[in-house]
């Protein structure tokens, strides 16, 4: 597909989202919750029907083989296509199809229906098309990463309530011609729900959108903690020149390694220190707190008033302290992608290490995956080589003075001695020199993404400057 232009002529190729916190009134607070509901219901009801087909298909297979018969079941299939997920569910709510709902007044199809946008039916049909799609992969060895089974059917107070609308409009149309749009600096127009009030600042959005260099594609509503925020999706031209020039930057290679202590120690080759930021102990600090919190929950009655306040509470400190990780990490991303030309991490197995009950709270809250990840999108706005070394590198136990590798250096050993040459250095510090000095074996052209495939649309997902190279101990 070609690259999006916005109504300015501007060519669009830069996956962006921008979130924000609403402040819905009351009829809109009814109307978000009744949109989560009915997104519950589309996918439980493709699920069902989905489920309720293969068993049959399966009981028949069982009985054909029983009696010798290799022939295919006669119950025929369906298809998991997300078009006929849409066009299925939509003759069903429409009373169109034979098994439609009947009402009390003899009419067809779901006597609700129109009180919600038609989006929100037709974003969940293409959420559960998805999510069969990734089971049957993993069915047949095709996806990679863990393997996932059949979909979850989705109960109320079990999952987050979320849905998408989409903004139904092509980027040449004007922002005023759009259906999702700001109406002033502290409203978002939404379908169906009009102007929403929002928090926090929107002159950075809006100036972009004005200028024809953000087109907005989606937006997904999600409450968390008592809090519904919104997140606009779309496509945004690249960043200015000046942002993305490398002249002004640290020209040698910059090694980052991130820790638990710390939460990222930076150096470059020639074995300066770059940058270093601070671990991230929030949730370490907040264990008094959850634990009073959780303490009062577990005394009050359910379905009690009182158990939902406190469930209220417990998600509030929960939420904050997910919001300072996530700030506490964009700020570490971005002062690296801005001031430096390369950057060097380790391919580190988060989800392994987080299996070690002994170190798996400390790991969860250090965010080395969401480190990363933000580094690789950020390093691809700014123009800026990511070099991922193998994560069996000992760039920890490898001294950064003669090279000499120290096998017996256990996690609780902060301090890096060396025994060969008698350098003593901090352990993060001695690391990130290493990955620094180490250089790409393949040449730059080799490139890949390690951007999860939902983080942008299909027509603009484009791969990161990153180069991947195995490398042995010397």
């Amino acid at each position: 597909m070609t690259t999006p232009i916005s109504h300015t002529g501007q060519l669009l190729s830069r996956a962006v989202t921008f979130q924000f916190a609403l402040d819905p009134n009351a009829q809109q607070r009814i109307l978000l919750a009744k949109c989560a509901g009915a997104r519950r219901f589309t996918v439980n009801r493709h699920l069902a029907r989905v489920k309720v087909n293969l068993d049959a298909r399966s009981a028949e297979r069982e009985s054909l083989g029983e009696g010798g018969d290799s022939s295919e079941p006669s119950t025929p299939s369906l298809s998991w296509a997300a078009f006929s997920f849409i066009n299925e569910f939509n003759a069903w709510k429409n009373g169109e199809s034979e098994d439609s709902p009947v009402n009390d007044d003899g009419t067809r199809g779901l006597a609700w229906r129109h009180e919600l946008p038609g989006d929100v039916f037709e974003c969940a049909s293409v959420d559960a098309a998805r999510a069969l799609e990734n089971f049957s992969a993993s069915r047949r060895g095709e996806r990679s990463g863990t393997s996932v089974g059949f979909p979850r059917f989705q109960a109320r107070g079990k999952v987050t309530p979320s849905f998408r609308l989409r903004n139904r409009a092509t980027p040449g149309r004007a922002p005023s011609n759009q259906s999702i749009r700001f109406t002033d600096h502290a409203h978002l127009r939404l379908p169906r729900f009009g102007p929403v009030k929002l928090f926090g600042p929107t002159r950075k959005v809006r100036r972009m959108i004005d200028a024809g260099r953000f087109h907005v594609y989606s937006a997904t509503l999600t409450q968390r903690a008592g809090r519904w925020t919104v997140s606009l999706t779309g496509v945004a031209t690249e960043l200015h020149q000046a942002e993305r020039s490398r002249t002004s930057r640290h020209a040698v290679p910059v090694g980052v390694d991130r820790g638990i202590i710390s939460l990222c120690v930076a150096a470059d080759a020639n074995g300066v220190p770059f940058e270093s930021f601070e671990g991230v102990k929030i949730l370490r600090e907040a264990q008094r707190t959850l634990k009073a919190t959780n303490q009062t929950l577990a005394r009050t009655t359910p379905g009690s008033q009182g158990r939902q306040r406190a469930k209220s509470r417990l998600a509030k400190t929960h939420r904050k302290v997910a919001s300072t990780r996530r700030h506490l990490v964009h700020q570490a991303s971005r002062a690296l992608v801005t001031r430096a030309q390369v950057l060097v991490i380790e391919d580190l197995n988060v989800a392994g290490m987080v299996r070690n009950r002994h170190l798996a709270r400390s790991i969860s809250d250090a965010a080395m995956g969401e480190l990363s990840r933000q580094l690789l999108y950020k390093a691809r706005w700014h123009g800026v080589e990511v070099r991922v070394v193998d994560r069996y590198f000992p760039s920890s136990k490898t001294c950064s003075g003669c090279g000499a590798v120290r096998n017996d250096l256990d996690l609780s050993t902060r301090t890096y001695s060396c025994g060969a040459c008698g350098l003593v250095i901090d352990r993060d510090l001695n690391a990130a020199i290493n990955l620094a000095r180490w250089r790409p074996k393949a040449p730059p052209s080799s490139l890949y993404s390690l951007i999860p495939q939902g983080s942008a649309p299909r027509s603009t997902r484009e791969e990161p400057i990153v180069t991947r190279t195995t490398i042995t101990a010397a």
